[in-house]
């Protein structure tokens, strides 16, 4: 019995060393060029169409799932927010990199901090790093026509949206509007949809420029945000 235990023991031993020798399943995506990048294959039906698979890039390492089958002939591309592709790499297969640089590039665009309008009032909002790559994915690529819809929504009730940002290790966008109740519905209404997963808004005083820090306001699909008090 106690033979056989041993046995038991050592044979599950050695599966678990085989596993830890399993290659890391993942490309590790390495996002040097300073803004969001969208990682898909190559061969997806259309940018703005029906593909799925998805990796949003803007910290400084994502992963890209990978099999071993045949991982050497999948062809993969990086594109910016408005769906040109800035980069291309032929080969997925396990514990590869893949660094993206910002060598032909145009600057990376940057947000200028200043106080808002006496009146106004700014918020930062951050988009959860953990939330689903799906989710992410479908956002991003619906965000350029969403910010279009926004820029025309929020000329009629004195709101303006700014970004998307790469701020340090945030993805990030800012809007301004006279009251915070008002400017957190609409980012909730008319920014994040279809919705990204959990965001943090940071809410500034009037007058002010948003904070990088402090305690901020979730806002995510099921809940309606309430304006934070002083």
């Amino acid at each position: 019995m106690i033979g056989l235990s041993i046995a038991g023991y050592l044979g599950l031993m050695v599966l678990v060393l085989h596993a830890m020798q399993e290659p890391y399943p993942f490309l590790d995506v390495h996002n040097e060029s300073g803004r969001p990048l969208l990682i898909e294959q190559a061969d997806a039906v259309s940018y703005r169409g029906t593909a799925e698979l998805g990796v949003l890039a803007w910290r400084p390492q994502e992963g890209w799932p990978t099999g071993s089958y045949e991982c050497e002939q999948e062809q993969l591309v990086a594109r910016d927010l408005n769906g040109a592709v800035v980069a291309r790499r032929a080969g997925a297969c396990p514990s590869d990199s893949w660094t993206i640089t910002a060598e032909d590039l145009s600057a990376a665009p940057r947000y200028q901090r200043a106080s808002a309008p006496a009146d106004h009032v700014e918020i930062r909002l951050v988009l959860d790093p953990y939330s689903s790559e799906a989710e992410v994915a479908a956002w991003w690529r619906a965000l350029p026509r969403t910010l279009e819809r926004a820029a025309a929504a929020g000329s009629a009730t004195g709101v303006s949206v700014h970004g998307p940002f790469v701020e340090d290790r945030d993805l990030t966008l800012y809007v301004r509007g006279q009251d915070a109740a008002t400017v957190l519905e609409f980012a909730r209404t008319q920014v994040l949809r279809p919705s990204p997963g959990r965001v943090y808004a940071f809410v500034s005083a009037p007058g002010e420029p948003a904070p990088q820090t402090g305690t901020p306001v979730l806002l995510d699909a099921t809940t309606t945000p309430s304006a934070p008090t002083r």
